[in-house]
């Protein structure tokens, strides 16, 4: 399938979702349940999937509605209250609908890692991909901060909620760490890549730019999954403030280096050649 019909699959599966949220909200069985902001969408006109019948879109439309559901119940309630009875009735659908598509509670958790992670991966192209251009290639201390914003956002963003309690639940079920770890190894695979292809000038200082961004990413997981919210507003300002200074000077420390390392080692290349 094309990204495009993936989105569209998505916007269906969750136009679905919400449009029994009030259903859901009111009915007395779920009053112990805590549900997600609703969210308006309109719903996209009905596309066929790629080269597939309308059974099969059918199909699609049912898996990606169970692990929409099943990112919501992780985000609500959490890894270890989300079961397949709670993934069923968010998605709307019968149990014999959930079982068709997906055997057992470690499957539905398996395709829902991996349906989060590619999520994961898309919202931070979006991000990165809104950082202005860097005036001749080279980061100045205001670019910095507005690409640590806007990673902050993605970090606030509920699939981040969603991830970290698959990591969590992957701590002690050996069956979804075996799940998740090629997934977060492919993820920040994919998180490199894009920096390098958005800012191909942090290639001149890979040690320095893998270090920064464990610092930043550390930083900004930590404040998104504080159950106390206590890092905000100002305070949450100030600590931006801070990290993008300590980012440019290290990253500018480093560049300057490595120029003034390779501008060196230039003339003695050009003699050892002329004394070969």
């Amino acid at each position: 399938m094309t990204e495009r019909t993936v989105a569209a699959t998505r916007r269906q599966a969750t136009t679905r979702l919400d449009a029994g949220a009030d259903a859901t909200r009111t009915s007395p069985a779920n009053n112990n349940m805590p549900t997600a902001k609703k969210t308006t969408r309109k719903a996209p006109a009905r596309t066929r999937t790629d080269g597939g019948t309308w059974q099969a879109e059918k199909s699609l439309l049912t898996q990606t509605q169970i692990l929409e559901a099943t990112m919501q119940c992780l985000i609500e309630i959490g890894y270890a209250q989300t079961t397949t009875d709670k993934i069923a009735q968010k998605a709307r659908v019968s149990r014999g609908a959930m079982t068709h598509h997906f055997k057992s509670r470690a499957a539905v958790f398996a395709a829902a890692a991996k349906y989060i992670t590619e999520l994961r991966a898309q919202e931070y192209d979006d991000a990165i991909g809104k950082v202005k251009a860097l005036s001749g290639g080279v980061p100045v201390l205001e670019n910095m901060r507005e690409t640590i914003v806007l990673l902050q956002k993605y970090y606030a963003r509920p699939s981040f909620i969603a991830l970290h309690e698959l990591m969590r639940g992957a701590r002690t079920d050996k069956a979804l760490n075996e799940v998740m770890v090629p997934l977060e190894e492919a993820l920040d695979s994919k998180i490199s890549a894009t920096i390098l292809n958005r800012f191909p000038i942090w290639a001149e200082v890979p040690h320095v730019s893998e270090v920064l961004r464990d610092l930043i990413f550390s930083t900004l997981q930590g404040i998104a999954i504080d159950p106390v919210g206590l890092v905000k507003g100002a305070r949450l300002q100030r600590l931006i403030d801070l990290l993008s200074e300590v980012s440019q000077a290290e990253f500018e420390r480093a560049y300057h280096g490595a120029r003034s390392g390779a501008r060196a080692a230039r003339p003695q290349r050009i003699a050892k050649r002329s004394e070969a």
